[in-house]
């Protein structure tokens, strides 16, 4: 049987590594281990890093400490799995590999702490450097090489947007981008005026993902980022939808026993509030 991990809290940092290392071992031990861990490798888990960091920016957005003590724990937990699960895969890779190009990757990337390079007047200045010094290393890469694909698409579309701007392709400002978005919905418009919507479905993807576009590179001009501007909208769509089922209950009705013109009403009241 796998040891376990003495229980919590830890002394100090190494007590805390300690017993995290100690619980990896129990869990991937191959004879008393974890069924379903040991069935992991490190692509069957990519969703899992993913909802995990989603979870962590939640609560990071929230500031409910408990909520963040808890989803950067589990994060953290799954990092330090997969670190296992990559050593495990063959690829040459463990936590020591990992931890070590990131430190030697961040003292790069810093010279203006760890190399006597003066100090930028500001963040922005130090985001010049940063960028700077990661096209040097990457010399000869795609100037969106570095964008993943696997990037939700509108923080994939304001990251491609930035990176082209720094090279210089860019609008002059929030007033042209502006106009971009309303030429991109006048060819949606024709695309929609066309009606048959079943066969015009890549004529009407393609539109509308221009203009999907342009609102985000508006947004990018404006200095708001396009995931905080319709994560916002999702949170006050929902909060007024929760309003309004809330009022309906008090009768013991729901949403779907409400005419339009009650919803509307309803809606209505909600953003008065």
């Amino acid at each position: 049987m796998p040891k376990t991990p003495p229980p919590g809290p830890s002394e100090g940092l190494a007590s805390a590594v300690s017993r995290l290392t100690l619980l990896l071992d129990g869990l991937l031990d191959p004879l008393g281990g974890c069924p379903w861990d040991l069935s992991q490798d490190h692509r069957s888990i990519s969703e899992d890093v993913l909802e995990e960091a989603y979870e962590l920016r939640e609560s990071l957005l929230s500031g409910d400490p408990a909520g963040i003590l808890e989803e950067a724990g589990d994060l953290l937990f799954l990092l330090a799995f997969l670190a296992r699960l990559l050593e495990k895969d063959g690829l040459g890779i463990d936590a020591k590999a990992i931890i070590d190009q990131a430190v030697d990757k961040m003292v790069r990337r810093h010279p203006h702490v760890f190399g006597g390079d003066p100090m930028p007047g500001d963040a922005e200045g130090v985001l010049d450097k940063w960028h700077a010094i990661k096209r040097r290393e990457k010399k000869g890469c795609a100037l969106f090489a570095t964008v993943p694909l696997a990037l939700p698409a509108l923080a994939r579309n304001h990251r491609l947007g930035a990176k082209a701007a720094k090279a210089g392709f860019d609008w002059k400002g929030p007033q042209e981008v502006r106009r971009k978005l309303d030429e991109e919905l006048r060819e949606l418009d024709l695309e929609l005026s066309k009606g048959d919507f079943q066969n015009n479905q890549e004529r009407l993807t393609e539109e509308l993902g221009d203009a999907m576009a342009a609102l985000s590179n508006l947004s990018r001009h404006l200095g708001i980022p396009s995931e905080k501007a319709l994560d916002a909208h999702n949170r006050r769509f929902a909060d007024r939808i929760g309003f309004m089922e809330e009022e309906l209950k008090k009768d013991g009705r729901s949403l779907e026993d409400a005419g339009m013109d009650e919803l509307e009403g309803l809606w209505q009241k909600a953003k008065g509030r």
